[in-house]
């Protein structure tokens, strides 16, 4: 394959994405402590507001009474489905609420915020990825949510803020413009460890982390990533996917987010809500990633461990204004039919191969992932698991750091997506079939 491939997508939408000669890019470099407040999304709350949120937050404070809690919690739900103020009320990049979602949740246990992370209520959803962004963007609130009083505690949690946010790298292996980019590698090819769980990704995470946390391996995990919003729908009434759910669950989408910019108008915005698009030229490119350090904060305990936000091939119908920066048209016909099997599997494999070019650029030991792309944007999780064990096989990928990899596929066992990698991979010793 030749590995300047420049997709359609990025000749026709050139001003999105990096210039063309990029390879990678540290994004924040030299930060000043009393700035990096600063570099995060903030939505500005009106009186109306602040005046209900601060209310509750100080009948909260003043209480352990679980009615209490209770009724509190669904006055909220109820303004949420309320003609007055309905969802676009409760911004989850609003201090006050956020004052409200971290005092709310704090009355609760951990297996609670779970729930509420996969909950169907969209309400449920955003108090817990509230709660989420505020631990990941605030200096005043410690990792496990609780208000920090003592001025060297807020120093010692900027001091890892900075340091998440100086993690973030923008990586371009196929820059039309550049070289073709190759590693240094010293080891000996090795075999990879290659497994398949039902779990999802935070769980499979955290799993590994128990079993690895006494060896410096960084794990690192796959955010199947929207490549012109930032982490998908997850600030507006709809995000269900895996970039939505994992990437709140961590602070992955506060570091996403500062790449971004608020968008409140239009047919888009009238319609979804507040949204965030990446800035002009921040766009996540074709065969692309952006690489950062997270730490998951639901779970029965942190993990911090690699962010990889792929943008993989969106193969979904064109909608203007919803849609439009599908691929479709360039690899299918009107009625479905794949134009030309060679280019569509070039255009997957640069995505895959991205992942794992990122892994050997920042030392990664084990690569959670799952069936990239056969989700909403439409694979087919048959071919791109192919590919997986094609790229794979691939003695580049087996001379570094990569020694696992693990696909969590949280499907049902009959789902096509668990069915296709499950044959391509799977033997009886690497299938764990539970959830």
């Amino acid at each position: 394959m030749n590995s300047r491939t420049v997709p359609c997508i990025r000749i026709d939408y050139s001003n999105l994405y990096p210039c063309g000669t990029l390879i990678n890019k540290q994004i924040y470099t030299d930060i000043n402590e009393a700035d990096v407040d600063e570099f995060y999304l903030r939505f500005e709350e009106n009186d109306e507001q602040k005046t209900i949120f601060r209310k509750w937050t100080d009948e909260l404070l003043q209480t352990n009474d679980k009615d209490i809690i209770n009724n509190i919690f669904e006055e909220y739900r109820r303004l949420w489905r309320s003609r007055k103020y309905g969802s676009r009320f409760f911004d989850l990049h609003g201090r006050e609420f956020q004052n409200f979602a971290i005092n709310l949740t704090n009355h609760m246990e951990q297996s609670e915020w779970r729930q509420l992370s996969m909950s169907k209520s969209h309400a449920d959803r955003r108090i817990l990825r509230s709660r989420v962004y505020a631990i990941g963007s605030r200096d005043d609130i410690e990792w496990n949510g609780k208000f920090i009083d003592d001025t060297d505690e807020r120093k010692k949690k900027k001091l890892e803020m900075t340091q998440h946010l100086q993690s973030l790298e923008l990586f371009d292996w196929f820059a039309p413009n550049y070289e073709l980019h190759e590693f240094n590698l010293f080891e000996s090819d090795h075999d990879l460890e290659i497994r398949i769980t039902r779990q999802g990704t935070q769980e499979t995470i955290e799993e590994l982390y128990q079993n690895m946390q006494n060896e410096p391996k960084l794990i690192a995990w796959v955010n199947f990533a929207a490549s012109h919003n930032v982490c998908g729908s997850y600030s507006v009434d709809f995000g269900g996917s895996q970039e939505e759910e994992v990437a709140t669950n961590c602070d992955g989408a506060v570091l996403l987010g500062t790449l971004g910019y608020f968008v409140e108008t239009g047919l888009k915005s009238r319609v979804r809500g507040r949204w965030i698009s990446y800035k002009t030229g921040m766009h996540i490119p074709p065969g692309g990633n952006y690489w950062a350090i997270t730490k998951f904060v639901t779970g029965p305990f942190h993990v911090d461990c690699g962010m990889i936000a792929t943008a993989f091939a969106d193969f979904r119908h064109y909608i203007p204004i919803f849609c439009p920066y599908s691929e479709r048209k360039y690899f299918y016909t009107l009625i479905g039919n794949v134009k030309n099997e060679e280019e569509l599997e070039k255009r997957c494999i640069i995505d895959i191969e991205g992942v794992l070019k990122t892994c050997l650029a920042k030392q990664v030991h084990t690569l959670v992932t799952g069936a990239s792309g056969c989700g909403a944007f439409r694979h087919n999780p048959y071919v791109e698991a192919k590919l997986w064990k094609k790229c794979l096989e691939k003695k580049e990928y087996r001379c570094g750091s990569l020694k696992q990899v693990i696909f969590a596929v949280l499907d049902s066992e009959t789902s096509d997506n668990w069915i296709a990698f499950r044959n391509e991979f799977s033997t009886l010793q690497n299938i764990e079939n539970k959830m």
